[in-house]
């Protein structure tokens, strides 16, 4: 016996087809970043402030003192802010679309499905960086810049835990690239046992640093088990990390990313069953114009990054 769903049950699964179809690699940073999906409203994860000591002392001696690392509880608040974006049809072509055929009728809402995608992604790929957690722009994500230069991040405050401050290098004034500057941060990030494998900023600092330096062919070995590799996006790299060009990067901004240890989440509702990649829902709306369908499509996403001081840095006021 068939299975009967839903008009709405129906066009969920056209926007789960139509996320798997997006090109990811438009929006480098959100592309590179892991994926997942949450039914909690606050992201929790144990962070190591440090604390733990060491001491040489003579065989004879006695333990005298016990110090361990402390454990905080860090937190980012998830689904209660979306990112949506909603379109309207008129029943005269819905009824137009169902005549010629079943695949009329998905191109038509599909069309506006894949627009609504489009722009909501362009606003998570922007709030990734440039993003508050305020309740009225990007997504209502706390994005790496905010990670970078707020005093407390995800609950944490680095005043009361010096282990907890990020490495950022920045100027009053923006400053011309150099290898020093470079140099800087690679060591500093070194200093604090992080590491990055990629660079991301506007394409403007991607002129700059080829103007700096000859730019270096960058081709990565694929994950196992696939035969192909992936030669980056700009073909030039620094210290072998490739320098990726964004369009959705602030200007004037350099940003060391360890893109392993950096999560988007989004939250899972409970009219998809999809749990992989981003999580975007379908509602109907309802109207005062009888001769049309309102729909909105939408997803509530928060950014998180589960080492602050070691998987990014930041090189601000640079041209």
């Amino acid at each position: 016996m068939a299975t009967i769903i839903s008009p709405i049950d129906a066009l969920q699964f056209i926007v789960d087809e139509e996320v798997a179809q997006v090109p990811l690699t438009d929006y480098p940073m959100l592309n590179a970043v892991q994926k997942r999906v949450t039914s909690q409203t606050q992201l929790k994860w144990n962070v190591n402030v440090g604390g733990a000591q060491a001491r040489t002392v003579t065989t004879s001696a006695a333990v005298t003192a016990f110090n361990d690392d402390d454990y905080v509880q860090a937190s980012l608040a998830i689904g209660r802010i979306r990112v949506e974006s909603s379109f309207q049809l008129l029943k005269e072509d819905i009824a137009e679309a169902r005549a010629i055929g079943k695949g009329a009728l998905r191109d038509l809402f599909a069309s506006d499905v894949n627009s609504a995608i489009r722009v909501c992604l362009e606003t998570m790929a922007t709030g990734i960086y440039s993003g508050t957690g305020a309740n009225n722009s990007n997504a209502g994500i706390v994005g790496v810049d905010t990670c970078l230069t707020a005093t407390t991040y995800a609950g944490i405050a680095q005043a009361t835990y010096t282990g907890w401050t990020p490495v950022v290098n920045t100027n009053g004034t923006n400053r011309a690239l150099t290898t020093t500057l470079l140099e800087a941060v690679d060591n500093a990030l070194m200093r604090k046992g992080g590491t990055y494998n990629a660079i991301f900023c506007s394409p403007e600092l991607v002129s700059s640093y080829r103007a700096l330096f000859a730019a270096q062919a960058n081709i990565q070995p694929a994950p196992l088990g696939q035969s192909t590799a992936d030669i980056g996006y700009t073909g030039i790299a620094y210290k072998g990390r490739p320098i990726i060009a964004d369009i959705y990067a602030p200007l004037n901004k350099f940003y060391f990313v360890d893109s392993r240890d950096i999560e988007l989440y989004t939250f899972g509702q409970n009219n998809t069953d999809n749990r992989r990649g981003i999580q975007f829902a379908i509602g109907k709306i309802e109207n005062n114009n009888p001769d049309a369908e309102q729909y909105v499509v939408y997803a509530k996403p928060q950014l998180k990054i589960k080492n602050r001081p070691k998987s990014v840095a930041g090189l601000f006021a640079i041209t």
